[in-house]
């Protein structure tokens, strides 16, 4: 459409080319605003010149007055260059049977499948919801004292009078967090954070009308269905001075901390309720969120905007990701392309360092999502959801940098660099694909093979507690006594029924009433002499002793003869340290390889602790229903697990038991009673990639339930 160096299309009559702000170089910029569209593109100086004279129509005339009236060197294939960019972007007039045939064209490029249309819409769209210009032309002239001097002073003097009172009584403003644990707590929470949120776009929108900017729409967005409110605050872009484009972009988190700022010193009045449950949300988590969130600089949220106000470089990202790239490829291969853009050295350090940041910044941050995404979403469709958001935010950007790697010709690439690229690829190769890891690790414990722990099994007092740490025992020996009046009690008492009914029967011919009830009589009796029985069982169980020959461990030196001690309480370990085993629990990927390690090291978690060499003794072919508490993660284990109605501990995952046996028994010293600690196996050895995958297929496997 433009190649035709004697025909230029026109400019739309209604583009506006408006003064921009200097460049991070100091360069001046102009702004070409689009009002069909509302869009804003940044043009330098010679692109200014060049659509100064666009009138001309003929690239080589633009090209020639540009020469002759300043001191730039423009060439008319920058000219048709241009040209092509402002068609492209719908700029120029379509004329002709050309400009239509241009249009079709481009329709027909803009049109999509429907699978490709549900991904987009899938992964982000949006729904605007009012159109607010002119409510807040209404609004802001009451409102336009927030923006003063005096109101940052008040409420700097709030915030300072808020975290006084706070100080004053922090610990019942702490406790009121565990009150939001049920259904009416996440309810408040959710309303807290949507009147946050409201107020946070409320502030951009606000503050982008004070500039004089119009604020076409505000809605809610949704990223990966998750619902955001937004401002379209685009205009901005119109704007020269660089401290109004930072107000607009920081309005957002300034309105939410002033809120937070009123919750806080409101909390202090308020009475217990929800009133002052809502406050402490208002004031706690809804900002923290935000400054977490829309702070952070690696994605398109405030954070992002305010770094690249405050640094003067308009599409941060694009341009910092394209310098990255080209030093990448200019690392690996020698290219001699040149830079995508000429950049002092300072910046072009931050240029590579921010998009390398903001890469993994975002890998980790959408397998994450992924992962959410699955667990939200029944299994089939979590999986397929899951693979989508791998392979459209992860797998995607790679492939495509690996087929420009692959599109480079020897003429391209560098001698020297050749060599250096190759090597640079075939040791990461190797990394993923050579058999290196001979090992695998799983969290683990040593303990004595006969080994109980001994607790109370009832209340009682304490009569006597004759052994101490480290003391030997025997088989029967008494470890400790314990007394129980209501016990005792029950037992007399059980003892004398038994008594009173023996004389009934036993003077049953004497009286007629005692006859006629004889069998009554020989049922009560053998109750009682059951309750009296069962007491007796009671009361032995308050003698405590040594199941078996071994060593008194861990025992609790804080009990004292004459203490009264509840249920359920721990007196001591007895142990045989002729014999110890070592557990350790697999995860269902590491249980292939397992199978073929016949040996191993116990490595205790305390540091002066010597390793353990093991022999592989079996492995469950089973997955364990239950863990013991040391290796949970509710006792600061690495097994993920919860407790059940009767406290012992559920893993989360399928984990398997194998129990190695040390292959010299440890000292008695070594390990007083159940230390913690890892097992790491002598495996056949296999690479990352390989390890990898089975991974992820034993989880796509399990988890769709094929």
């Amino acid at each position: 459409m433009v190649a035709d160096p004697t025909a230029l299309p026109p400019l739309r009559e209604e583009i506006h080319c408006l003064a921009g702000p200097a460049g991070f170089d100091g360069a001046p910029t102009w702004t070409l605003h689009d009002p069909a569209n509302n869009r804003f593109y940044r043009i330098g100086w010679p692109e200014f010149e060049i659509i100064s004279r666009w009138r001309l129509a003929a690239p080589r005339a633009i090209a020639d007055a540009i020469g002759r009236e300043t001191t730039l060197a423009v060439s008319a294939e920058q000219v048709v260059d241009l040209g092509k960019f402002l068609m492209t972007h719908n700029l120029l007039r379509a004329e002709g049977p050309a400009g239509l045939e241009g249009l079709r064209r481009q329709a027909a490029a803009s049109r999509i499948g429907v699978g490709e249309w549900l991904l987009h819409n899938y992964l982000f769209f949006k729904i605007p919801l009012v159109r607010p210009d002119a409510w807040l032309a209404r609004c802001y002239p009451r409102l336009a004292w927030v923006y003063s001097g005096r109101c940052a002073a008040l409420f700097g003097l709030c915030a300072l009078l808020a975290l006084f009172l706070l100080s004053r009584q922090w610990d019942a403003f702490l406790n009121t967090f565990p009150y939001f644990f049920n259904w009416l707590g996440l309810a408040q929470w959710f309303l807290a954070l949507a009147l946050a949120k409201t107020l946070h776009e409320f502030g951009h929108a606000l503050t982008a009308h004070r500039y004089g900017c119009r604020v076409p729409t505000m809605g809610v967005a949704f990223m990966v269905m998750y619902p955001m409110l937004y401002t379209d605050a685009s205009e901005a872009w119109k704007l020269v001075s660089r401290r109004q484009r930072l107000a607009i972009a920081g309005a957002g988190v300034a309105a939410e901390l002033g809120l937070a700022v009123v919750a806080a010193l409101a909390w202090s009045f308020l009475p217990d309720g929800p009133a002052r449950g809502g406050a402490f949300l208002l004031a706690t988590s809804t900002w923290i969120v935000t400054l977490a969130i829309n702070l952070s600089p690696f994605m398109r949220f405030d954070g992002y905007y305010l770094l690249a106000d405050w640094l003067g470089v308009d599409n941060l990202q694009p341009r910092a990701f394209a310098y990255a790239r080209w030093r990448m490829r200019t690392w690996l291969f020698g290219l001699d392309w040149p830079a995508p853009e000429i950049l002092p050295p300072r910046m072009a350090r931050f240029f590579a360092f921010y998009a390398w940041g903001t890469w993994l910044y975002r890998f980790f941050l959408f397998l994450g999502i992924a992962v959410l995404v699955y667990h939200f979403s029944f299994k089939l469709l979590g999986l397929l959801l899951m693979a989508v958001e791998i392979g459209w935010f992860i797998v995607r950007p790679i492939v495509s940098e690996l087929r420009v790697w692959c599109s480079l010709s020897g003429h391209d690439i560098g001698q020297g660099r050749r060599l250096t690229g190759l090597a640079a690829l075939l040791g990461v190769a190797a990394l993923l694909l050579l058999p290196w890891q001979a090992y695998t690790t799983a969290p683990a414990m040593i303990r004595a093979e006969q080994y109980a722990e001994i607790v109370l099994p009832r209340a009682g007092r304490l009569e006597s507690f004759p052994v101490a740490a480290g003391q030997s025992v025997k088989r029967g020996e008494l470890l400790a006594r314990l007394s129980s009046p209501e016990l005792d009690y029950q037992a007399l008492d059980a003892g004398s029924q038994g008594r009173a009914l023996a004389w009934q029967l036993a003077y049953q011919g004497l009286r007629q009433e005692l006859l006629q009830r004889r069998r009554v009589l020989l049922k009560e009796l053998e109750s009682a002499a059951a309750k009296q029985a069962g007491t007796q069982e009671q009361q032995a169980e308050l003698t405590l002793s040594a199941p078996f020959d071994g060593v008194a461990l861990d025992v609790n030196e804080a009990l004292q003869v004459g203490q009264w001690l509840p249920a359920g309480e721990a007196m001591l370990i007895v142990a045989d340290p002729g014999a110890w085993l070592v557990e350790a629990y697999l995860a269902e990927e590491d249980l292939l390889p397992a199978e073929q390690a016949e040996s191993g090291w116990f490595y205790p978690d305390d540091p002066d602790a010597a390793p353990v060499a093991c022999r592989v003794e079996r492995i469950d072919r089973g997955g364990a229903a239950r863990i013991p508490d040391a290796l949970a993660s509710s006792y600061g284990g690495e097994l993920a697990a919860r407790p059940d109605r009767q406290g012992l501990q559920i893993p989360e995952r399928a984990v398997y038991r194998i129990v190695l046996r040390p292959i010299q028994t440890p000292s008695r010293n070594a390990f007083p009673g159940v230390r913690r600690g890892s097992v790491r196996l002598d495996t056949p050895a296999v690479s990352l990639l390989s390890k990898a995958w089975r991974r992820v297929a034993t989880v796509a496997v399990r988890e769709s339930g094929f």
